[in-house]
């Protein structure tokens, strides 16, 4: 069951008002008063409590350092350094999925855990502040349904990934993971507490890939166990790729009990079986295979309705529902993936690591065996690479950049991307070398999956490669040892090598949805012309439908991957629909 809570904080002076008292009690009358003062009220599912009236709370699941056990209770002490540090020290001694409340005299610190899947959505009233572990919640609490930010929404099209504290729902904001709010009679402010600079330091290196490998696997391993540790039993999505399979070897050395599912399209690219097949026979787990299931799509339902802004997108409309029902005949509450993998084991292949070899260590044997690496990989000239890469190490900043997804878009709408700042994942501190900003960059992403998930979802996902211990270790090890000859993702393959069969270690393909989504396009064409053409985004001014006229009226089957971006575009549609 994932923690769910309404809170209400007072701002201001005097006391918390009567009436938003009692339409937050209506709201939450399926969850439990767990604290009472004179500047917060909080309901919730579950939790712990601090003992006495002192005002301090923790929703979620806790974690301790190395530990596979979720906190049960916390000591008097413990309690004491939280409300102290006002909630600093549950990001530097512990880690989990919680969002933590400390209330003091005057004020309320309110933290998130890093990369936690449980949500934390606030708005101000003329009175209080609400705050709520989902937008159902929050809409309640209120007494009404926030309007479409349509700038905002405009940034969410253009980066979709990226997540910011702004939603797209107006007037309705989000604690991101790692960040503290504080409220107190002076407003609110809102203050980061992590965020993976301070891991990329050189002093933090593990330049040994034995220790690396070593660190991964003991992060890895922690991480699986103890978010399955809730679950009787377990149904994993194997894609057949190395990610899944780290997972699938992690769950099987602490014999949890699970099964896999992996999930078949119509094309060759999308056949994982095979690859599935040899990962389920090796940790001993039996292996269900489904087909995507044209049917199961509908272009006009958004898998995000409940969400503050458009993050799934329509094809997994097959996967999550095959993938509940298979979790329902298999008695399993809980579905693992190996979401996020590429991105926390770094799965470049950028000349930002050859610029990396170059500014520590110059034309070494590091930098010499990473260009020959990269460009057995790549396919591409050592001396084009070798070239590439002294203009990345020597005349480029080493902040990655990353052009907004603009194609269809109306004039105004790219005016207001082309005022948006970098998300601060892009920006990284003096000393930062590129492919270390690279790898804090490629967790932008990462921290999307975990962070903006639907919470109403049932049976609960969990994506356990993306959490706080794992990425920690990630980011200790310097880009160079992800790369090894023939392997990307070098030290994740090197931690698991004797826990997975060899075709997996050193497999260099990947599957793809692609496929799917084209069919899905193809199918559906007339629906998403009508959508696009005469829906919210073109009464909100955002698309450019003369362009997107042109695109969707080409003959015969796609021809280039212009549709995938007009899927981006049917889903923010969808969603905006469901907003109405």
């Amino acid at each position: 069951m994932r923690a769910r809570f309404l809170a209400i904080l007072r701002l201001g002076g005097g006391a918390l008002p009567a009436g938003r008292i009692e339409q937050a009690g209506t709201a939450a009358s399926k969850l439990d008063l767990l604290v009472h003062t004179d500047r917060l009220l909080l309901w919730s599912n579950g939790g712990m409590v601090a003992p006495g009236h002192v005002g301090q709370a923790i929703v979620g699941e806790l974690f301790e350092r190395g530990s596979m056990r979720p906190q049960r209770s916390i000591a008097d002490a413990g309690w004491a350094a939280i409300g102290r540090s006002r909630g600093q020290i549950l990001v530097e001694r512990y880690w989990g999925a919680y969002v933590a409340f400390a209330a003091e005299q005057h004020r309320v610190a309110v933290v998130r855990a890093p990369l936690g899947d449980v949500g934390c959505f606030y708005a101000r009233t003329p009175d209080a502040l609400m705050m709520a572990s989902d937008i159902a919640l929050l809409r309640d609490a209120i007494g009404r349904s926030p309007s479409v930010d349509a700038q905002a929404l405009v940034r969410h099209i253009a980066w979709p990934e990226w997540r910011r504290d702004e939603t797209c729902l107006e007037s309705v904001r989000e604690l991101r993971g790692g960040d503290r709010l504080l409220v107190s009679p002076d407003g609110v402010a809102c203050e980061t507490l992590w965020s993976p600079w301070a891991f990329v330091a050189r002093d933090w290196l593990i330049d040994d890939p034995d220790e690396a490998a070593r660190a991964i696997g003991q992060a890895v391993r922690v991480s699986v166990s103890a978010r399955a540790a809730s679950s009787n039993r377990l149904l994993l999505l194997l894609s057949g790729g190395l990610d899944s399979a780290i997972v699938a070897a992690s769950l099987a050395r602490v014999q949890a009990d699970f099964s896999c599912l992996n999930l078949v399209g119509d094309d060759a690219a999308s056949d994982e079986q095979s690859y599935a097949g040899l990962v389920a026979r090796s940790v001993g787990a039996e292996l269900h295979v489904q087909s995507f299931d044209l049917k199961r799509v509908d272009v006009g339902r958004s898998g995000a309705a409940h969400m503050p802004y458009p993050v799934h997108r329509c094809f997994t409309q097959a996967q999550d529902s095959l993938a509940a029902e298979v979790a329902e005949r298999q008695g399993a509450d809980m579905i693992l993936d190996g979401g996020g993998g590429d991105n926390v084991f770094f799965a470049s292949r950028s000349v930002s690591i050859l610029a990396d070899c170059l500014i520590v260590g110059g034309f070494d044997r590091r930098f010499r065996s990473a260009t020959r690496t990269l460009g057995d990989l790549g396919q591409a000239g050592c001396l084009s690479l070798a070239g590439k890469a002294v203009h990345r190490a020597w005349c480029r900043s080493p902040a990655p950049r990353q052009a907004a997804s603009d194609a269809f878009l109306s004039d105004m709408a790219k005016a207001v991307v082309a005022q948006t700042p970098p998300h601060p994942w892009f920006m990284p501190p003096p000393g930062v070398v590129p492919g270390r900003a690279s790898h804090a960059a490629l967790l932008v992403p990462a921290q999307n999956l975990v962070e903006a998930i639907n919470a109403q979802a049932a049976p609960r996902a969990v994506s356990p490669l993306v959490t706080q211990p794992v990425i920690e270790a990630c980011l200790r090890i310097p880009s160079w040892h992800w790369l090894a000859p023939g392997r990307d993702r070098a030290a994740a393959r090197h931690a698991f090598e004797r826990d997975l069969p060899a075709a997996i270690i050193d497999r260099r393909s990947k599957g793809t949805p692609t496929g799917f989504v084209a069919t899905i396009f193809d199918c559906h064409r007339r629906a998403i012309r009508e959508m696009l053409l005469g829906g919210r985004l073109a009464a909100l001014g955002i698309v450019d439908t003369a362009a997107l006229a042109r695109a969707l009226d080409i003959a015969g089957p796609v021809r280039d991957l212009r549709f995938v971006r007009i899927m981006d575009l049917v889903d923010a549609e969808a969603w905006a629909r469901a907003q109405s």
